[in-house]
């Protein structure tokens, strides 16, 4: 390059030199590559199509009249001229719309498959017909099946940790029969944090490990977890 080009480039340069100086530095003031315009004006124009579909025209829901028709079948969305003025859809029903409803904590509860506000119905107690299985194969794959499930709780011997003792005459749920704990088995303790394993044990593993533990009364394992509710005195 000549040198009386390198002076046309550096008075092009001084002439695009901005008064802004930072640390020494100085800014020149270049045109913005066309693909960053091109973005910027397609942004605009986005924006206020988002404007019109969402606040103008009342098309889309906002977040609040989402969050509302998830929560409650029963949610109308009313028109509101201060909000969005152009709204074209007056009201919102969902297939299931009542209009008899009313936007309450108890219908929110419902609209959830919830009963936050009712008793729970009385369940009665499901009739168990069990002989405890003593079989060596039987017991063996129960075994395997407390091994896979129960130990984090109850301990490798059944001595208990988080759950209780299963070894001892002291039970909080059922008299320590067969069929106690097959049922506590199936249903679990909610409360307590056992799951019913009946969603995931098929009846006849039921049947395995629940004899397995039955099996377990009276062993004596060491660091056994201290008596807890009450003591039967037999099957």
């Amino acid at each position: 390059m000549s040198k009386k080009e390198e002076s046309k480039i550096l008075d092009d340069e001084l002439d695009k030199l901005m008064d802004h100086d930072y640390d020494g530095i100085r800014e020149l003031d270049n045109r913005l590559p066309p693909w960053w315009v091109k973005l910027f004006y397609i942004t605009i124009i986005w924006s206020v199509g988002y404007m019109f579909y969402y606040h103008f025209l009342g098309i889309g829901d906002l977040s609040q009249a989402e969050y509302m028709k998830e929560m409650n079948l029963n949610y109308s969305r009313e028109k509101d001229q201060t909000y969005r003025p152009l709204l074209l859809v007056e009201t919102y029903h969902s297939p299931y719309y009542n209009p008899k409803g009313d936007i309450t904590p108890k219908l929110l509860a419902e609209a959830q498959g919830l009963e936050l506000f009712t008793a729970p119905p009385v369940q009665e107690e499901e009739e168990l017909n069990y002989e405890p299985l003593t079989d060596a194969e039987s017991l063996q794959r129960g075994k395997q099946i407390y091994l896979q499930n129960c130990v984090k709780c109850h301990g490798v011997a059944g001595e208990g940790g988080i759950g209780p003792n299963l070894t001892d005459d002291y039970w909080i749920h059922g008299e320590g029969d067969i069929n106690s704990i097959i049922r506590i088995i199936r249903n679990g303790v909610p409360v307590k944090g056992m799951i019913a394993w009946k969603s995931y044990l098929r009846p006849q593993q039921i049947h395995e490990v629940g004899s397995y533990v039955y099996s377990l009364r009276g062993t004596n394992p060491p660091n056994a977890k201290e008596p807890q509710g009450r003591k039967v005195t037999g099957d």
